[in-house]
């Protein structure tokens, strides 16, 4: 095989071997790389479950991206042979690095915390690997990890009539019966031949963790059935025994992964990967400590003994109180159910009282769609709906005293009304007219309840005041009193009415959370604290029955979920292992521990418009980007011949760059940890900017367009997201920062520097015009729905005003002639795309797109053809978690 060409493929060395065939390094002479080319051996062509599984190593690899992942490249055949081009790694296999007594705890946590990635992306993906061992893991010189060999993968989730839903045997070759899979790194179900989910790779991932730290198998036998009898019912040697001091928690991360029982385990990778990275920063920072090795025991003197149990309890009581005023950092599972799964929109949960019923709201679906609140028993359904109203009624809110239910009746989109109803339903009571502020972001209108049932908490606007505030209101006499002053929402009263918890708008995007002590009355003790402030774009807060601690909804791409944290502004946050990143709202019952919150169901195509004639007649759209996940923030490259957007279909948004019909899509960035999005293509096509995102804050970065590694290339964070803007000259790139404390336009060189302000009154979601003289932007300064259209020269100087009505969400592009812009929603979320002509002045009406939009519009070189993200599915369904605490 030396020497042979398998299509575009010279075979130059052999390098490795496996049940599922021979590997071999080659040259790939199309590209001139080196690949690993797996090869089906002659012998095996004619099984036809060996070429099954052969094809489905390729295809399992195949769907997923990540850089822990090997990178499968093709599935080939030539002249009759069958093989899998994929990346060619350079390194060692991980069971060549375990030295005979283990590997350093750092490089240990380092290697592991990759591999927890990797599964938790194939898991996401609905991937099962099946054969995790250290054989099948590569590791570099410089500690890249990459997991291999896909071969006995398996989707996630199958029916119970799918034959594959248990764990697979081959037809009897060698050994009868054989259970494919490695035997010493197999979970007891897979040993067993049992139905098997994500939890067998925890299992089998914590068997490999146990060898990294110890040196030895978790589970040791001198045959086949004597090691699955060990999987099956024994325990390992605690790690501090084999392999002498060591960290508790790491111990406790270790049997947790290797519980036998898989609801005791681990329920999601995800959450294994984020103890072991919190605990690989603990260990780099000095603050992970070993725990006593354990040593042989010898009998004390009485009087010994006597003051060693002394100081035992004095210890423990010390370790006691030390534990309760520090984050606990491994949360234990949760395990979260559908509370609700209708058409529509459930949201804002709000528990009774007794914590055995809930108050909701769901918008419907069909022609008579409307948001109403509704009430479900747990466990019982139908729910009861309670207003009938043919205005929106949201954001309910249950009284402590359990007697009413408050909640908001939309007037317009920024406008609504508030009102209390009996919580068996009957007639409502107006109480605040109208001047009720809803947020762009409705997510954020909720409402909150004194102890004591008598006032209510609301975010409202005086008349002539735009900022507006919290505010109590008297449910008997309505008398208002003012509790904040700002773009204040979401207030939660903690459980003694005390402390008020809440959501404050800042400049640019999201929200921060502060705490409001109060005293008597309800009368501010103090200025609000901010709390949390790591984590920018709250969505929701809730209080545990005692008052010592909140839960946070965070709404932030790579670090998103629900997180908890003391009632303090000093108190670290941890986050909470629930599934979904995209969390809102989160509502803890008084009394029966449960924990209920929202989860959106978005999915957002790309879709575009040709039109034709010089009166810009529209053809029918088109959806680009045919895909079963989500795509946004489309751009034309220069040429018009390109198209980069930001897709979800790996896990996470990535950038993704295909044909200009949308053909040949494929993925070129791959970040560990964050989100790419906003691609913006340099003068000459050859690169692109765009936005990354970690735990909130934002980053530029440029890369090749042809997937070169990306540079960083502002050197501190924006603290916005809109996307960034490449000048025409392809010297220097606009993005949008808050650094000076109010959104505002920044200019970078392209080729790295420091960045400088533009803008002084305010800007957003930069354009350059095609001739780089001017520089476009928006301002938001009436609506939080609406916003209009600035230009000023790209230098510096005065700014002018060209479009007072644009969507806020970046829906408008700037051309020579004139500005397609997407104007304001009506109340069915529909809009029309419209073009302004610098030439007349005049604005003309090109189409109406009965769907709501997301963020960016791009319109092609020639300007014949726009694009724009739209809303193709929608919804939320309302999740619930029993036994919180």
């Amino acid at each position: 095989m030396i020497g042979t060409t398998l299509g575009h493929y010279k075979v130059t060395e052999r390098i490795g071997a496996g049940g599922m065939g021979i590997v071999y390094k080659a040259r790939d002479l199309h590209l001139d790389r080196f690949v690993a080319l797996k090869i089906l051996p002659h012998e095996k062509v004619a099984e036809p479950e060996r070429k099954r599984r052969f094809v489905q190593e390729a295809k399992a690899a195949s769907a997923l991206n990540h850089p822990n992942i090997v990178h499968v490249y093709d599935i080939d055949q030539a002249d009759g042979t069958d093989f899998i081009a994929m990346e060619y790694v350079e390194g060692r296999t991980l069971d060549q690095l375990i030295p005979g007594k283990g590997m350093r705890l750092g490089e240990a946590l380092k290697c592991s915390a990759q591999i927890a990635d990797a599964l938790a992306a194939a898991h996401t993906a609905g991937i099962v690997h099946r054969d995790l061992k250290p054989a099948n893991v590569m590791v570099t010189e410089k500690g890249l990890v990459k997991v291999l060999d896909f071969g006995l993968a398996k989707l996630a989730e199958r029916t119970e009539s799918d034959e594959l839903g248990t764990t697979e045997t081959m037809e009897p070759r060698t050994e009868e019966g054989t259970i494919l899979g490695t035997v010493a790194y197999m979970s007891p179900e897979q040993a067993e031949g049992r139905k098997i989910d994500t939890r067998s790779d925890i299992f089998s991932f914590g068997s490999m963790l146990y060898e990294m730290l110890t040196g030895q198998r978790a589970f040791g036998g001198h045959t086949r059935v004597s090691t699955m009898a060990a999987i099956l019912r024994d325990e390992p040697k605690l790690i501090a025994e084999a392999a002498g001091a060591i960290p508790r928690d790491v111990e406790k991360l270790v049997r947790r992964c290797l519980q036998k029982d898989v609801q005791r385990r681990f329920q999601h990778m995800d959450d294994v990967k984020i103890a072991l990275e919190e605990l690989k920063e603990e260990s780099e920072s000095g603050v992970l400590r070993a725990a006593v090795p354990v040593v042989a025991r010898r009998v004390l003197p009485a009087k010994y003994a006597v003051i060693a149990v002394a100081a035992v309890v004095i210890l423990a009581a010390g370790a006691y109180w030390l534990t309760r005023q520090r984050s606990n950092e491994q949360e234990a599972p949760l395990t979260a159910g559908p509370l609700t799964s209708y058409a529509g929109e459930e949201a804002c949960p709000s528990f009774s009282p007794d914590g055995t019923q809930v108050a909701f709201q769901w918008c419907t679906e069909g022609p008579s769609a409307n948001c109403d609140i509704y009430v479900k028993q747990i466990s019982v359904e139908p729910p009861q709906r309670l207003t009938f109203d043919p205005a929106d009624n949201f954001s309910p809110a249950w009284s402590p005293d359990g007697q009413f239910i408050a909640f908001l009746r939309r007037l317009s989109l920024s406008d609504a009304a508030l009102l209390v109803i009996p919580q068996r339903g009957g007639e409502a009571r107006v109480l605040v007219e109208s001047g009720v502020s809803l947020p762009t972001d409705v997510t954020l209108a909720c409402l909150a309840w004194t102890l004591d049932s008598k006032w209510l908490a609301f975010p409202w606007a005086e008349p002539g005041k735009s900022d507006g505030g919290l505010f109590l209101l008297s449910v008997e006499t309505l008398e208002k009193r003012r509790l904040t002053e700002g773009k204040d929402a979401n207030p939660a009263f903690s459980p003694d009415g005390r402390t008020l918890a809440f959501a404050r708008g800042k400049g640019g995007a999201g929200s921060d959370t502060y705490l409001l002590h109060l005293g008597e009355g309800g009368v501010p003790r103090g200025a609000p604290e901010l709390v949390a402030s790591g984590h920018p774009f709250c969505r929701g807060v809730a209080w545990t029955p005692d008052g010592s601690e909140i839960v946070l909804a965070i709404n932030s791409y790579g670090s998103g979920g629900l997180w908890r944290m003391a009632a303090s502004a000093s108190a670290k946050s941890r986050r909470l292992p629930v599934v979904s990143e995209d969390v809102w709202q989160p509502a803890i019952s008084l009394q029966g521990n449960r924990l209920a919150y929202t989860v959106p169901q978005w999915k957002i195509g790309i879709w575009g418009v040709e039109l034709r004639g010089m009166d810009r007649k529209p053809g029918a759209p088109f959806r680009l980007v045919p895909s079963t996940r989500s795509e946004a923030c489309p751009a034309y490259s220069p040429d018009g011949k390109r198209i980069a957007f930001t897709s979800d279909r790996s896990g996470h948004f990535e950038i993704w760059k295909s044909n200009s019909d949308g053909s040949n899509a494929v993925q070129l960035t791959s970040f560990a940890s964050g989100e790419a999005t906003g691609p913006s293509w340099s003068p000459d096509g050859r690169e692109f900017a765009f936005m990354v995102g970690t735990g909130g804050e934002w980053s530029v970065y440029v890369m090749s367009a042809n997937g070169s590694a990306p540079r960083r290339l502002t050197s501190e964070r924006t603290g916005a997201m809109p996307w960034p803007c490449w000048a025409p000259d392809g010297r220097s790139i606009c993005f949008v920062s808050s650094r000076s404390g109010s959104s505002e336009i920044w200019k970078i060189p392209a080729a790295g520097g420091d960045a400088v302000q533009v803008t002084r009154n305010g800007g957003n979601l930069p354009q350059v015009s095609p001739d780089g003289r001017l520089l476009y932007y928006s301002k938001s300064d009436r609506d939080p729905e609406q916003c209009s259209v600035w230009r000023m020269p790209v230098g510096g100087g005065q700014e002018a005003e060209v479009i007072d009505s644009v969507n806020c969400d970046g829906l408008w592009a700037a051309l020579q002639q004139g500005v397609y812009f997407i104007g304001k929603p009506d109340e069915k979320r529909q809009s029309d795309i419209r073009f302004y002509e610098f030439a007349t002045g005049k604005t003309s009406r090109i189409m109406t797109v009965d769907r709501e939009m997301f963020k960016r519009v791009a319109v092609s070189p020639d300007g014949r053809t726009i694009l724009w993200p739209q809303y193709d599915q929608g919804g939320s369904d309302l999740m619930l978690v029993e036994n919180f605490r």
